[in-house]
């Protein structure tokens, strides 16, 4: 055999070997990676998708008893009186009903399809602390309720304070339907009153703005604003059940806002404002 053929019969066995080395290697190196992207995980305690979350069928996730259709929305089961709550599971976006105990945890299962564990793991956190508080202040544990609107608070002051007006909007108003929710009409009313006065100056959330550019990019801009027609149907329907008339209105409104504008850069101010949310009220 020619010297040729045995160069080229060592060098195609080489390359051979190097080939399968390097699969070899990959194959190591891949599972590495899962082990570390693992560890990782298990060092955050983040938690996967649960699958078996919630019930698809229509039985009542409490007694486990049939029901004549599976809920469309929150309803009393008619056997046990417990209260079901129709969901979507993120693992499979199927359809399923499950119990006042899981909604928490489904909370964090959407938190964990939305890349936001880590939030979730602050407020909750956030909530924690406000709870330990409560009970240290009143001697007893406070409401959920409570602890929830005192965490929108926080939110929104933090917000507030970073310059974000729009978020801090936002958790205004799920403070002023947390106490709808508790029958606290008056509170929630003057924080629908704080939630109107923001939309009527165009609230944005400029944290992230340098302080040289906000003459250009500014906190509101009242040329955009928008008074939501939900806050409004919703504002209608706490005056009628308090019976106020519209000078029993304004002057809740002109209590509530004139602190807020005397202290933020809101460039319209209370009485103007009022006009505004007056026609609103009026042509509902």
């Amino acid at each position: 055999m020619s010297l040729v053929i045995w160069v080229i019969i060592i060098v195609a066995v080489a390359v051979y070997l190097y080939n399968k080395r390097q699969k070899v290697v990959n194959s190591q190196d891949q599972k590495i990676n899962e082990a570390h992207i693992v560890a990782t995980k298990n060092k955050r305690n983040e938690p996967s998708l649960d699958k078996t979350i919630g019930e698809i069928n229509a039985v009542c996730p409490y007694c486990e008893k049939g029901l004549k259709k599976k809920p469309s929305r929150k309803k009393q089961c008619p056997h046990c009186n417990n209260c079901i709550y129709k969901r979507t599971r993120p693992y499979d976006d199927a359809h399923i009903i499950i119990r006042e105990d899981q909604i928490e945890d489904l909370e964090e299962q959407w938190a964990i399809a939305n890349g936001q564990f880590d939030l979730y793991l602050k407020e909750k956190k956030r909530r924690e602390r406000i709870k330990d508080r409560l009970t240290d202040q009143y001697g007893n544990e406070p409401t959920k309720e409570d602890v929830e609107f005192r965490a929108l608070n926080e939110q929104a002051t933090e917000h507030e304070l970073k310059g974000n007006w729009g978020f801090g909007r936002n958790m205004r108003l799920k403070m002023a339907k947390n106490l709808e929710k508790r029958d606290s009409y008056k509170l929630a009313l003057r924080i629908y009153c704080h939630v109107c006065f923001l939309d009527i100056n165009g609230p944005n959330n400029r944290g992230s703005t340098p302080n040289n550019s906000l003459k250009d990019f500014p906190f509101f801009t009242p040329e955009n604003a928008i008074l939501a027609p939900g806050v409004i149907r919703l504002m209608n329907d706490i005056i009628n059940k308090l019976e106020y008339d519209i000078a029993d209105t304004k002057q809740e409104f002109i209590e509530v806002t004139t602190p807020i504008h005397k202290g933020s850069p809101t460039p319209i101010s209370p009485e103007k404002a009022w006009l505004s949310l007056r026609e609103e009220l009026l042509a509902t």
